[in-house]
């Protein structure tokens, strides 16, 4: 390709639609823009105004299916190239019931260059799901191949995506996805944060508290409760009001909506974050990589998309589904203050080494060094 390239970033959403691939296709956009890069948004929304995000040029599609295609087809045709598409994907939001076969034909059918970042390849296969989960599990495998046959190249946000990817999965480039929080706090808003809650000792959590990871976490804070009396539990994220009302009266702050940088300034003064996933910490845990970035201790768990690249020294590592185990490494940090700095210094230097939105700069812009990560 000749010319400036310009980047077309193909989302299931985008703000102010909430969600994870959401805020990191902001991030990633708002990163590219900053450096001088052409840089154009798709997203499905409820609206179908054009806008402006910063530099980021968004457009808003009324759905992936065949007409929106269609429409989103001839608005690419007028505009300048040499264009390249770079279509983050997670099956289950691309519409039909997660099937959306008919992305894929119009992806394949388009002269631009094509980029895929995995965030999720396939359901997955589970013997006790209904017959309808493993048609759509089969149906998205063979999305899965078709599309990384057809992309130039290809990005996964966790190595437990490779071995679903067959053949294609030598070509792979991992891409981790930072912090969707701001990396850094400034010392007014750590006071801020610090005056409004006290010194604690806190141990936070930030996600959306679905049932599977609820699963682990509540177990774990009714019993670090149960054997330290002066801990108190910071809930931050969609959802967190609902579960301090269940929990613990008097010792769990839920504060409620709050942009980033209040989230940010929150989590920063915890004094460790407790963070289990159904599925083990991996590199597409953004909840997990926000409190890594601002240096505060993280418990988590180990699962089978856990990956290769954590280690003990970084977080402090559980089983899946042993909730025990959680609240006594919890306690364990709490009770060894020397212990609990080198495991957060730890952490933040092991973001900033791998996980950062500059190291995803570093890979995906030719001319920023050489690539991060690449599992060829």
């Amino acid at each position: 390709m000749t010319g400036t390239t310009h980047w077309h970033f193909l989302s299931p959403e985008y703000p102010p639609d909430p969600g994870g691939v959401s805020d990191y296709t902001r991030l990633l956009c708002s990163a590219f823009a900053s450096r001088g890069e052409v840089v154009h948004v798709w997203a499905p929304s409820g609206t179908r105004d054009e806008s402006r995000d910063g530099e980021v040029h968004v457009h808003r599609l009324q759905s992936l299916n065949a007409s929106g295609l269609r429409d989103l087809g001839r608005s690419l045709d007028g505009l300048p190239g040499p264009r390249r598409i770079f279509l983050q994907y997670v099956p289950t939001a691309l519409g039909v019931r997660g099937m959306n076969v008919q992305l894929i034909r119009w992806l394949r059918a388009r002269s631009e260059e094509v980029w895929v970042q995995f965030h999720e390849v396939a359901l997955g296969w589970q013997l006790w799901r209904k017959p309808q989960h493993h048609l759509i599990h089969a149906a998205q495998l063979w999305m899965a191949a078709a599309l990384a046959d057809r992309a130039d190249r290809i990005f996964v946000s966790v190595e437990g995506w490779l071995p679903r990817l067959g053949r294609h999965a030598s070509r792979a480039t991992w891409l981790p996805i930072p912090s969707n929080l701001p990396a850094t706090v400034n010392p007014a808003e750590r006071a801020s944060a610090l005056a409004e809650l006290g010194a604690g000792p806190w141990i936070a959590h930030f996600g959306t508290y679905g049932p599977m990871i609820a699963r682990d976490l509540l177990p774990a804070l009714v019993e670090i409760a149960r054997q330290d009396e002066a801990v108190r539990f910071l809930l931050l994220g969609r959802g967190a009001e609902k579960v301090a009302r269940a929990l613990l009266p008097g010792r769990v702050l839920a504060p409620g909506e709050l942009g980033l940088r209040e989230i940010a300034a929150r989590l920063s003064i915890a004094t460790l974050a407790l963070q289990p996933f159904p599925d083990g910490i991996s590199t597409r845990r953004t909840s997990a990589m926000a409190a890594l970035a601002l240096g505060v201790p993280v418990v988590s768990t180990s699962g089978h998309l856990t990956d290769s690249i954590w280690s003990r020294d970084t977080v402090a590592l559980a089983p899946v589904g042993d909730a025990k185990e959680l609240a006594r490494l919890c306690l364990q940090l709490l009770r060894n203050p020397v212990e609990r700095k080198q495991l957060g210094a730890s952490g933040a230097r092991l973001y900033q080494e791998r996980f950062s939105v500059e190291r995803s700069l570093e890979t995906l812009l030719p001319d920023r060094g050489a690539r991060l990560g690449d599992l060829s």
